[in-house]
């Protein structure tokens, strides 16, 4: 097997993980939200969704390393960055540990879509052109 393809495998890994962890303190937020009926919290309940789903198709995409696996990790920052901001927003100890989480996930998923085209895939594209 390559170095190169060995090392891509075990980067992804770890930002695959790093993504996993951000779905579920978003999922874990939201039914803590549903359960203690925090009404006021619409704007914070509906980016929890769309942050862990966003992340969730990111892990996906970028553990079998897809075509749109940076693609969709630049929006997943952009989603998990708004989400982050939102719940900073609250005082509450979960809200502030979930704002932690999901920009953590942002700045590894900007760091990860500026990576920019696997070097064998880029290598695959042009010869089918």
């Amino acid at each position: 097997m390559n170095h190169e393809m060995d090392n891509a495998h075990f980067m992804n890994e770890d930002f695959v993980l790093t993504v996993q962890d951000c779905e579920a303190v978003c999922e874990h937020m939201t039914h803590h939200l549903m359960r203690m009926q925090m009404g006021d919290r619409v704007a914070q309940a509906m980016l929890l969704r769309e942050c862990a789903d966003i992340c969730g198709l990111t892990a996906k995409f970028a553990a079998r390393d897809a075509i749109y696996a940076r693609n969709t990790a630049a929006l997943c920052a952009d989603i998990c960055q708004a989400c982050g901001t939102e719940c900073l927003s609250y005082p509450d100890e979960m809200s502030q540990h979930c704002a932690m989480v999901c920009l953590n996930c942002a700045r590894h998923c900007r760091a990860f879509a500026a990576m920019g085209m696997p070097r064998r895939r880029r290598q695959r594209e042009m010869e089918h052109e």
